[in-house]
């Protein structure tokens, strides 16, 4: 299973949002001229905050009780920046039943403009169902 496609922006404020609660006070993050400062094209991503597209994207599945996240995996291939835009899709892989769970990897992917893979976002999950 995979959603289709979706365009992603991530913005100046997510970014202090995402290093305020996570309580990273790298100056990078803090304005883009910080980050030029640092030789970087503007304010650049904290390397797990694509994980944060999720509240942006539907998926055509739903989730079911009890959701237990076993472990993730977060994998930058490339450098990701503010205010670009950035396609993320959902796929659902290694899906399978035990007793009364069901076990599925659950992957997030963000490539950018050109079509190159910037992230890769891998969730274990095991729940109660999914429809």
């Amino acid at each position: 299973m995979k959603t289709k496609e979706h365009e992603i922006i991530f913005n100046k404020d997510d970014v202090q949002q995402f290093v305020q609660l996570i309580g990273d006070r790298n100056p990078i993050y803090q304005s883009s001229e910080r980050a030029k400062d640092y030789s970087f094209e503007t304010i650049p991503l904290p390397p797990t905050m694509p994980m944060i597209a999720y509240k942006w994207l539907e998926t055509p599945w739903e989730l079911k009780h009890p959701i237990i996240h076993r472990k993730q995996k977060c994998i930058q291939h490339q450098r990701m920046y503010i205010e670009e835009i950035y396609k993320a899709v959902v796929e659902v892989t290694d899906q399978y039943q035990r007793h009364n769970l069901t076990f599925m990897k659950q992957t997030l992917f963000l490539f950018n403009r050109d079509g190159k893979l910037c992230f890769e976002g891998i969730s274990d999950l095991t729940l109660g169902g999914l429809s």
